[in-house]
């Protein structure tokens, strides 16, 4: 990928690594799979879909 600038740039960059720093997220991760049993894979499907859905919407928005 092209380096671009952005003002979060080093939390982007780490965010591999260290996941994100909201903790309500991880608590969400949690609570789908072990009071839901879902799987990793299944949550992971999940948020890449809804990444797919909010990028499909944000170039939808600014298509001219």
């Amino acid at each position: 990928m092209t380096p671009r600038h952005h003002p979060d740039r080093h939390d982007l960059d780490d965010w591999a690594l260290y996941g994100p720093k909201n903790p309500e997220i991880g608590q969400l991760v949690d609570r789908l799979a072990f009071d839901h049993g879902l799987r990793v894979k299944e949550i992971e499907d999940f948020i890449l879909q809804a990444l797919k859905n909010r990028v499909a919407e944000e170039e939808a928005r600014h298509k001219p």
